[in-house]
Order: structure tokens, then sequence, then C-alpha cells
């Protein structure tokens, strides 16, 4: 073990010495890009930024950049057109702790490298050049698993990846959420649907054998009731108005919905258990599901009785011909792809993410695989001396180049940003220490 650790140890020294070459795409500041008109793919190519090489230290000003995104507008319902569903991706969110979540303080890295002991079937990267600092876990995929896992067990509530990497070889954060911790991206854990989004936005399957399929995917469900057949808005999300929304176990113990709406309590096999009319935050089932309606939708369920049948059929839609989504064990999705087929593929503007995302430098967290098919996490810093972060065009460089990415997507960043290896936090997250999210990825030994 001692001899692995101190070539590991060696290998990102030498990293993080020596001069690495000029970046493959280089961008200016976010207002400038904002002026012109990005498609997917394109390299927008503006004047360099002046990077120092590596034998002098990162000045500590960031390079100027558009003006914060303000997220009160996003967190605050209120604000919101009244049919826009708050359903939309937040990279930063305001600084905000849980009662009962313990975070962990940030330790800023220096050129010392992290210290990883040696695990089998395991290959632990750093990449640091150019003013730029990311790092990558790679593990064999006949060794370990790789699975999505909810901070709480349930999907309201957050919690830091740490606490979510307790046994795990690594945890790395996952998908864009809210305030709540509501899943804003198509998930899937255990062949259940916990989370959807309104968009058509890339996802990782991952299946019984092990094996991957990424593509962008889209949520479907149609529930058939009294000769009526009517689409489901969402699952385990907020009840918008007119809106009808399936609330099952993973939601927790109750829909926590308020009392203007229907709610029929549905067991497996379809049998309605009870209707609720104007009361709210019925039960939901360990077998079966909850059927949330609002206003025009709530008059669908009110026909309903008890000992009725129902039938709730749904289905992740592969819009590019990946595989098989309905048939993966587990999905996580999130956005935009970064790698596709060995080639940077970044279609940020097909995914209709804002320029929060999709503009400018910042931290980063990617989940992909090798040409083996071995899963790769992998975190970039930024907004930091030690390491500014990047582009999304360059992130998908840095995966496809440094560490050997042929498929590849982007997960949730900014302050979410955060590798957890062996119960040890290796990047710095910079909000200056962890942030509480909704979900994780982890990689487990194979049993």
């Amino acid at each position: 073990m001692k001899k692995f650790l101190t070539a590991v140890l060696l290998i990102m020294f030498s990293m993080t010495t020596v001069e690495g070459a000029a970046r493959v795409i280089e961008r200016g500041s976010a207002s400038t890009v904002h002026a012109q008109s990005i498609e997917d793919g394109e390299e927008v190519r503006l004047p360099p930024m002046d990077l120092p090489s590596m034998t002098e230290p990162p000045p500590v000003e960031e390079p100027e950049e558009e003006p914060p995104f303000d997220w009160t507008e996003w967190a605050d319902p209120s604000k919101l057109p009244k049919d826009a569903p708050d359903n939309r991706p937040k990279e930063g969110l305001p600084d905000y702790t849980e009662p009962g979540v313990e975070t962990e303080q940030s330790k800023t890295p220096t050129t010392e490298p992290t210290q990883v002991e040696e695990v089998e079937g395991v290959e632990f990267r750093v990449m640091h050049r150019d003013g730029v600092m990311a790092f990558a876990l790679i593990a064999d995929h006949e060794k370990y698993e790789l699975r999505p896992t909810l901070a709480r067990g349930i999907i309201p509530g957050r919690g830091t990846v740490k606490s979510m990497s307790g046994g795990t070889l690594a945890a790395i954060n996952a998908s864009y959420f809210g305030l709540s911790g509501e899943i804003y991206g198509v998930t899937k854990i255990d062949r259940t649907i916990v989370g959807t989004t309104y968009y058509t936005r890339s996802a990782m399957g991952i299946n019984v054998d092990g094996s991957t399929i990424f593509g962008r995917v889209s949520y479907r469900g149609v529930l058939r009731l009294n000769g009526a057949e009517v689409n489901i808005g969402g699952v385990n999300c907020e009840r918008s108005a007119d809106s009808l929304v399936i609330y099952n176990k993973y939601f927790g113990a109750t829909t926590r919905t308020n009392k203007y709406g229907t709610e029929a309590v549905i067991a497996g096999d379809g049998e309605v258990l009870g209707v609720h009319v104007d009361i709210g935050n019925a039960a939901i089932p360990s077998e079966g599901y909850v059927i949330s309606g609002h206003g025009k939708m709530a008059a669908v369920l009110k026909n309903l009785r008890e000992g009725d049948y129902v039938e709730f059929v749904e289905s992740i839609i592969d819009e590019d011909g990946a595989g098989d989504f309905d048939a993966a064990e587990h999905v996580i999705g999130a956005g935009p792809r970064l790698v596709k087929d060995g080639k940077v593929y970044v279609n940020v503007v097909e995914e209709e993410f804002p320029s929060d995302i999709r503009v400018g430098r910042a931290p980063r967290s990617a989940v992909g695989v090798t040409q083996y098919g071995d899963y790769i996490f992998a975190v970039v810093d930024g907004r930091q001396a030690h390491s500014r972060g990047c582009t999304l065009h360059e992130w998908a460089t840095i995966l496809l180049k440094d560490f050997g990415a042929v498929n590849a997507i982007n997960l949730d960043g900014g302050g979410s940003t955060e590798l957890v290896v062996k119960d040890n936090i290796v990047n710095s997250p910079s909000d200056g220490r962890e942030r509480p999210v909704a979900d994780a990825l982890i990689l487990v030994k194979k049993k």
C-alpha cells in the first residue's frame, strides 16, 4: 500500500509542477459571449485570458465575469410566472444549510498532491496546469458498482456528499436540485423513477450488468382511469396549478401538499384505496403511490371511488436512440452532454440550459466512462486562487484528453462540486465548505 501511495504522490506532484500545454479553447468574459449566437458544438474563440504558467502562483483576482446571478428570483415562487413551474436547474444556490446538516470546511489545495490510499482496481489522477486544477477517480467497472443515492433516503431534504459516502469507495454530487431537495432531472433508483424534469436533457443509464448508456431523455407518464387518459406532469415534484403529480415512497411518508386539490391513494396493483378532496398531505403507501391533482386536473380524480382500478404507465423516452433507459436499473439526469463517442460534444443550446451554466468558467462535476467501460468521477475547482474553473468546452476537453472519457455528461456544479474518496474530500468546494445537495452518485465494491 505504501509503495502504491508513494508512486501516486510522485506522479501527481510532477503533474502539478510541470507547465502544461496551452488550452485548446480560449474564451473571454461571459458578457462577450452573450453578444454572440452560440450553437451546439460550436467553439467560440476569443482573446486568451493571459493565464500564468505554474512557475508563478496564479493571482487571487478572478478574471472579469458577468455579475452574479440573482438566485432569489429563481428560489421565490411568487416571482415566477403563474404558468411556469419552478423546475429549472440551479447550479449556484444561496448559502443555505438545513438544521441538523453538518458541513465540513474546505481545505484549499496547494502544490502538494491529495493523498489517496491504494485501492485495487482504482486510478486517481490530478490535472493542474494553466491555473486550473481538476481531479478524477477511475474505477474498474468489473470490480465496482455505480448507483445514485438520495441525501436522506427521500427526495425532500439535503445532505453533504460526504454524508452520503460512508462505506463507499467514492461519491460525487449529482443532480440539479431545488432548495427543498427536489431533483431537477429524470432520475431512477432501483427501477423506480424518483425525479423528472420538463426539459429534454442528457442522462446516463446504468444497466444491471454495470454497462452504461448516454443520451438525451424526456419523461412521459400516462394515467388511465374511467375510460380517460391523462398525462402526468411529474414525479415527486411540486404540484403546480392545474397539474397532476405522482408521489411515491421516495418522497417520504406524505405528499406535503396543501388542501387545495384532490388526492387518490393507489395500491401497487392499481386499486384505489381512498380519495381525499380538499384535504392534502395524503399518506403514501409503501407499495403504491398517490395521484395528486390541482385545479382542472383535480376534477379528473373526483369521480374515482374506493375499489376502482387505475392504470399508470410511465417511460423514460430516449431521444437519441442510445439505448433502453426503461430497462436500466438506475438513471441519473443532469447535463449537458460533454463527450460523445470519443469527441467533445457540448449541446447546451439544444438542452435549453441558462447562461449561468453554459457560459463562463466555474467549478464543475462530471460522470463518464472510458473506452473499457470503467467509471469516471471528475471535478474541477473554480472561483479560487489555485483554480479558476473552466468553461464547458474546456471541461469536456480535460475529460477527454486528461481523464480518458469516451462518453460523459455534466453534473450540477458551482458550490455543489465535490468529490469524496474513502471519506476524504479531495477537492476544494468553492463555498468554503460543503454545500448540502439532493443526491449523489456512489461507487461501491461489488459483492
